[in-house]
């Protein structure tokens, strides 16, 4: 059997129930147990007395055993009596899985429930969305289901209802009949696994309270839906299917690294896949379809499933291999926080090294612990302005390597032994040199693997299976060492301990300012540094030779296995403030941070615009991207750039009556309502700024019907404001490209 999940039934006598591709397996086998650390007193009957380690002493503990998980929260009070509870709060499922050294895409040896050598890498996927009016009220379920979209390898299907026959569309008479049909659709292609985005938080809960209002069975290979609670978020169990919300591991693990600030379905697939959404205009805009261009929403409703589908391929392998790594279902790690998964990793090896899991900290510890500060990461301002070439070198894997390294663990700090005083951080702390500790060591073993894994993708054909398994594999190693950073200041960690995480921050901060010392040293300007890169620059004809001899001498100096790294030598990179650079490749592609290029509120101008301007002024053409903009004012003031150039978007996200401020989509969205149209939280407002005296709330027009615009609107608040800083930083005075039009005043002078 391939594991794909794992949950447990049974009123009595609990038992497991393994689920695999096509098979599913009852384990009645293994009872829920906890450990106390007795004070004294007699051995409870059942259970058994066990050796652990509790952080770094040997204890004598009773391992006490139960016939069903819910016994252990009826019985906690009672056994407190007896001495600390540990590991009380470890979830029956997890507990079994871990204890039975099982992972989810392995064989499982049945029937004594052993882990086999054979493992899985893809499943059967398929994507689902659905589209909604909004017309009865605001509230999940409140309006009808108009469409369902489902997409998967060799199969795509839209269902509807009240609607004429297209090809490729399934009209089905009612509302409830759609419903019918998309479960008979799922279940007939037979997925392994069904991916929605933000389907946790809007899909499945919209489809429950439909099918309970119209008294249809919403069930899925005969079993009902679960809504389970996941830390802040909800989730659904199916029974025998892992249901994915690529929406919450996107936001949970990925985010962090992506340059879109904005996680909506269109710009997670215009970076990931380079791919954007059929554009409709919000909830207005399905409405409108749905009444009058139905062709148009099915292309729409359609092309959610297949980004959705698309995104799932590229990333599905990634959770994958993080379940794989902390060995916990698929289903419970694609809803895991970073931390979580640091933790969940920790939980099992602990296991393995007969180790006691310290307690998560009551709500009282865990404030107290966040009114706790220390200092983070060096921030090195930037040296404004244009610079070439830049050599952009980072530590590999800083504060993991670092704890590695300098053997940063919360068993290992403040040691008996005096020679392990010259381990001592910036912070005047120390840690042991004798013995490697457990966080260390846990780390040393993902890092290990991942640098095996990089130099074995060397020796693979790019492209092939065994390059793209040992692809994603280093990359769940890598989020889950980048992970690890913070863990042990964070205030609900189980293995807390704010002086190691104060340690490991002060030497983060401590090497890279040696770097940069060294680097001014070796004849190099720093232009920029930030927590784990350092930007260089310099006039030798040899730069990139330079360059690598120096990281080849300060690598010398450095601890195993901490490593300074070469990122790239870019052509060229503009500087405007900490966080907001813009570099360029040789091949002329760009790496922009922080300068908001996918700011929904700009117009289509804006953002064209400081694109444009950021090119040129990598390629060294200062000149002509002033000229540029200033040919692009010309054009403003003489009315020649297309109005839908200047279409402003903006979501509504309450009720109208909630807004107290009157920004102009607010007053737009109630021009709109004022017209016949439906507007409500959710809705794009698309509106064009009018020529006219009054407050650009109320010149603010739908750009349905708008016919003509205000150019110094658009010049001030629009077009420069996406490019002044750049020419800032360049030294300039934007003044010169507002060409403003000489006044009468001006020629009397």
């Amino acid at each position: 059997m391939i594991l794909l999940d794992v949950g447990y039934r049974g009123s009595g006598d609990v038992k497991v129930v393994l689920y695999g591709r096509g098979e599913v397996f009852e384990d009645g086998s293994f009872r829920p147990y906890i450990y106390i650390v007795p004070r004294d007193g007699k051995l409870p009957e059942g259970a058994e007395e066990v050796e652990r380690i509790d952080l770094n002493r040997k204890v004598k503990v009773w391992k006490v055993f139960f016939r069903h998980p819910k016994e252990v929260p009826r019985k906690r009070e009672e056994l407190k009596e007896l001495g600390e509870l540990r590991e009380a709060d470890i979830p029956f499922v997890r507990r079994y899985m871990i204890d039975k050294g099982l992972l989810p895409l392995h064989e499982v040896v049945l029937p004594e429930v052993k882990p086999g050598k054979k493992e899985a890498h893809e499943l059967r996927v398929l994507a689902f969305d659905i589209e909604t009016l909004t017309d009865e009220g605001t509230g999940v379920g409140d309006s009808k289901i108009i469409m369902i979209s489902l997409f998967g390898e060799g199969f795509e299907k839209v269902i509807t209802w009240g609607q004429e026959a297209a090809k490729g569309v399934t009209v089905v008479e009612n509302e409830a009949e759609m419903i019918r049909e998309f479960v008979a659709a799922v279940e007939a292609y037979g997925p392994e696994v069904i991916v929605g985005y933000n389907s946790d938080g809007f899909d499945w809960p919209y489809l429950r309270r439909r099918a309970e209002k119209l008294k249809v069975p919403l069930k899925i290979n005969g079993s009902p839906l679960q809504f389970v609670r996941k830390g802040r978020d909800n989730a659904v169990r199916i029974e025998g299917l892992v249901n994915i919300d690529l929406y919450i591991f996107i936001r949970n693990m990925l985010s962090q690294y992506m340059q879109s600030e904005s996680l909506t379905l269109n710009a997670v697939a215009e970076e990931f896949l380079g791919k954007e959404k059929v554009q409709i205009g919000g909830a207005m805009g399905i409405e409108e379809a749905w009444h009058g261009d139905i062709e148009k929403l099915y292309r729409y409703s359609l092309q959610d499933s297949k980004l959705t589908y698309l995104l799932a391929l590229e990333i599905l392998p990634i959770l994958y291999g993080l379940a794989k790594i902390v060995g916990q279902t698929i289903f419970d790690a694609a809803r895991m926080s970073s931390g979580q998964m640091v933790e969940w990793l920790l939980i099992r090896k602990a296991f393995g090294e007969k180790m006691l899991v310290p307690n998560r900290p009551k709500y009282e510890e865990a404030a107290e612990r966040r009114a706790v500060r220390f200092e983070g990461a060096f921030v090195k301002e930037p040296i404004k302005g244009l610079h070439k070439p830049i050599a952009v070198c980072d530590f590999r894997s800083l504060y993991p390597t670092i704890i590695i390294a300098h053997n940063i663990s919360p068993d290992t700090i403040n040691c008996g032994h005096r020679g392990c005083r010259k381990n001592r951080a910036p912070t005047g702390v120390w840690f042991c040199t004798d013995k490697e500790g457990f966080i260390p060591k846990t780390i040393r073993s993902i890092f290990e693997e991942r640098m095996a894994l990089k130099a074995r993708m060397k020796e693979l054909k790019k492209g092939t299976v065994e390059w793209k398994v040992a692809y994603t594999r280093q990359t769940a190693l890598k989020l889950l060492l980048n992970s690890f950073y913070g863990y042990m200041g964070y205030s609900n960690a189980r293995w807390y301990d704010i002086e190691a995480a104060r340690a490991t921050a002060a030497w983060g901060r401590d090497y890279i300012t040696r770097i940069m010392r060294d680097a001014a040293m070796h004849g190099f300007t720093v232009v920029y540094g930030d927590t784990d890169s350092v930007m260089l620059t310099s006039d030798s004809s040899e730069f990139e030779r330079d360059v690598r001899k120096f990281l080849k001498e300060i690598n010398a100096k450095l601890p195993d296995p901490m490593r300074l790294e070469l990122e790239g030598i870019f052509r060229s990179g503009v500087f405007v403030t900490k966080k907001r650079y813009a570099l360029m490749r040789k091949d002329g592609s760009l790496v922009v941070k922080g300068l908001e290029r996918v700011r929904r509120d700009w117009s289509g101008l804006a953002r064209k615009s400081q694109e444009e301007v950021i090119r040129l002024v990598l390629q060294g053409k200062v000149g002509e991207a002033k000229e540029f903009i200033k040919g692009l004012v010309k054009k403003l003031r003489a009315k020649e750039v297309p109005i839908e150039e200047l279409v402003i978007r903006t979501q509504l996200k309450k009720r109208i009556e909630s807004y107290e401020q009157q920004a102009p989509h607010v007053k737009v969205a109630r021009k709109l309502r004022a017209m016949g149209k439906k507007v409500t939280p959710g809705t794009v407002i698309e509106y064009v700024v009018a020529p006219g005296s009054r407050s650009i709330s109320d010149r603010a027009v739908p750009a349905s019907v708008a016919k003509d615009y205000d150019a110094d609107y658009y010049i001030e608040n629009q077009l420069l404001p996406a490019v002044s800083r750049i020419f800032e930083a360049l030294g300039g005075d934007i003044e010169e490209l507002r060409m403003k039009q000489a006044g009468l005043s001006q020629f009397l002078e």
